[in-house]
């Protein structure tokens, strides 16, 4: 059989083959918007999120030793592994960390797709840390690469008078904004969440864009800091899926056809955020946010003991790896990669 090409990937469970896994490089807290951090983040930590303010060196020196560690467990079990550009000072940049692709990448079939940010200061973000990947992969004749829209990055997106209640999300509809994070893939279907960076613009040219065959469902969540969907639902293997029951209903799962039929399972407990390191950027629903290898194995942080429990009885086989100064800085294994390659049938 001919290999497959170097973008091939459905769904969130079939074996990986291929992977990207981010660098935190000098990480440094994104100065978006002080609406949009007010929308978002955690009253504690809003303070940081200003131009030039560099996450705490010790706190993002371990979590680049983190995403070493966790390359080299990708690596060790066969997976190939490709990493962002190393070393990017962010703060010169006015910008963010290479840590998190999977916030501004996606993969569909054979398609690679670039997210329409809604916070500028992630305008180079995909450019700088992966752009020579997108590059490479632009060469083979077999993939497909869609990059965004230049004029995506237009600041017309917020309005400054938005309090919470008059409208549901900070952004407007003033041009397409979406976070690839906000999609997950269940075969030809891909479930997302309008949120606080995510909007109908956004969504629409997400489905101009999209392979044919695939459609794009919306999922109704309850979730007022909405920003990412990798935290309110997890595919674990075909037919089996967790979610986060603070954000999402089993009845609104249930109504999208993909998901009728499916065992759909509640998280039994409600995680607890780390204080050290601090949480900057998320709540303890990060524990949902793994990355599942093939429909069996899961990697899961080190000291999430709950989540690995409740995880080995649904039937899958844990990795633990540490990840706390990744959390930290923003996300966790799910966020920090995109899937290349995943191969059904195996």
């Amino acid at each position: 059989m001919a290999s497959p090409p170097p973008i091939h990937a459905d769904n969130e469970w079939s074996p990986l083959k291929s992977i990207l896994v981010g660098r935190a490089g000098d990480a440094c807290f994104p100065p978006a918007p002080k609406k949009m951090i007010e929308a978002t983040m955690p009253l504690e930590h809003r303070h940081h999120f200003v131009p030039n303010s560099p996450f705490p060196k010790n706190i993002v020196t371990k979590a680049e030793q983190e995403l070493d560690q966790f390359a080299r467990i990708l690596t060790d079990l066969g997976i190939e592994v490709h990493r962002s550009t190393p070393d990017i000072d962010w703060a010169a940049e006015n910008g963010y960390t290479g840590a998190m692709p999977r916030d501004g990448l996606m993969s569909v079939g054979n398609t690679l797709i670039e997210a329409c940010f809604a916070w500028p200061c992630r305008a180079r973000e995909i450019d700088l840390a992966y752009g020579s990947l997108l590059k490479e992969l632009g060469r083979d004749p077999r993939v497909r690469v869609v990059r965004r829209p230049e004029e995506s990055f237009a600041e017309t997106l917020l309005d400054e008078d938005w309090f919470e209640g008059e409208r549901k999300f900070v952004i407007n509809e003033s041009r397409p904004a979406f976070d690839t994070a906000d999609f997950m893939r269940i075969g030809k279907t891909i479930l997302g969440q309008y949120s606080h960076v995510t909007n109908r613009k956004g969504v629409e040219y997400l489905r101009s864009v999209v392979p044919e065959g695939y459609t794009v469902e919306m999922v109704e969540t309850d979730d007022d800091k909405a920003m990412h969907i990798d935290a309110t639902i997890c595919p674990l293997r075909e037919g089996l899926l967790a979610f986060n029951p603070e954000r999402v209903t089993e009845a609104e799962l249930r109504s999208h056809e993909v998901l009728r039929e499916w065992d759909l399972r509640p998280c039994p407990f409600r995680p607890v955020g780390c204080e050290d390191p601090p949480g900057f950027m998320a709540s303890g629903w990060l524990c949902l946010n793994v990355l599942v290898l093939d429909g069996r194995r899961v990697v899961v942080e080190e000291s999430d003991g709950m989540m690995a429990s409740w995880l080995e009885e649904l039937g899958m086989e844990v990795i633990l790896c540490p990840f706390r100064n990744v959390n930290s800085i923003g996300g966790s294994f799910h966020c920090a990669t995109v899937d290349l390659v995943r191969v059904d049938g195996e």
